[in-house]
């Protein structure tokens, strides 16, 4: 029904765009990750683990609707979980820290002043269930929920080329960049010379790293009667152009439910989930697939 319904339904269903879903299954099982089960094709495998991270649903809603038992459901979640951890590292790569010149044309003036940002840095909670022994360092910032810690780069073409996921939700989103940075074995993509990140003020304004200046507001009115000043012009083109960031984790975000309100896995299943998400956003994105999501926050 899936293959041959609607282009509506599969949307609805699993968040994405019949031809991105085909595409997806095709690439899993041109790489040898899946393989049809006796009674189980990929297809359905990937219909399932899409759902249930797509609408956020327990096994039980996937038994009733695929007609599978629990044992089942489970097995095969886990069974593409794992395999989408070997498709995080081919969709999740380094930039090239080519500075993109054939970026969308909204960018091409802002390109222009920063001519060495070679993508966008920044943090974003995700939503975790932790034992309650240790919710204290995950309640984040005066929050009530618990939530982990994510820090991502994306390019300007809203592509993700790194992700590290699973520090506590109180830490603080420049510790968790110097702890990812010195420990050698997460490979951090530090820019060459001449080169760095757009982040936020919640970052230090150092080498390969360029911060707006603090406690500098600027008002849209003073840009319209052309009276801002020079440090208001540089953190409004810094603002728009780290726009970009915010808007591919509204797209994450939207498309996958889980992010907003996690399911009671073990944590090492929740952190790779998020991981497995951000995979499947950089697949679509990359084989430049319509979406209307990405069309949304473009």
């Amino acid at each position: 029904e899936l293959l041959r319904g609607s282009d509506r339904q599969c949307i609805e269903l699993m968040r994405m765009s019949r031809e991105a879903y085909v595409r997806l299954c095709m690439h899993f099982r041109h790489k040898l990750w899946l393989h049809d089960s006796r009674y189980v094709l990929v297809e359905e495998k990937m219909a399932m683990f899409l759902t249930i991270i797509g609408h956020n649903e327990r096994y039980v809603v996937i038994k009733r609707r695929f007609q599978y038992s629990s044992q089942i459901i489970h097995k095969y979640f886990h069974e593409i979980l794992a395999a989408m951890m070997t498709f995080a590292r081919e969709m999740i790569v380094t930039s090239t820290f080519d500075p993109n010149p054939d970026s969308s044309g909204a960018h091409k003036s802002l390109r222009r002043i920063f001519k060495g940002a070679v993508g966008v840095l920044d943090g974003t909670l995700v939503h975790a269930i932790i034992p309650a022994s240790q919710q204290t360092v995950y309640r984040g910032r005066g929050k009530g929920s618990c939530y982990q810690n994510v820090l991502g780069i994306c390019d300007f073409n809203m592509i993700f080329t790194f992700v590290y996921a699973g520090w506590e939700g109180v830490a603080h989103d420049s510790r968790v960049l110097i702890e990812v940075m010195t420990e050698p074995s997460n490979n951090f993509p530090f820019p060459p010379p001449n080169k760095y990140y757009l982040c936020d003020a919640a970052y230090t304004n150092t080498r390969g790293f360029m911060a707006p200046y603090r406690n500098i507001r600027y008002w849209l009115g003073d840009f319209r009667r052309r009276r801002a000043m020079t440090k208001e012009k540089f953190n409004h083109a810094h603002a728009k152009l780290r726009n970009v960031i915010e808007r591919a984790y509204g797209v994450l975000k939207a498309r996958f439910p889980i992010l907003d309100k996690m399911a009671p896995h073990p944590f090492n299943v929740q952190r790779n989930v998020v991981i497995a998400c951000f995979a499947i956003n950089n697949f679509i994105r990359k084989e430049k697939i319509n979406d209307e999501l990405f069309a949304q926050y473009e």
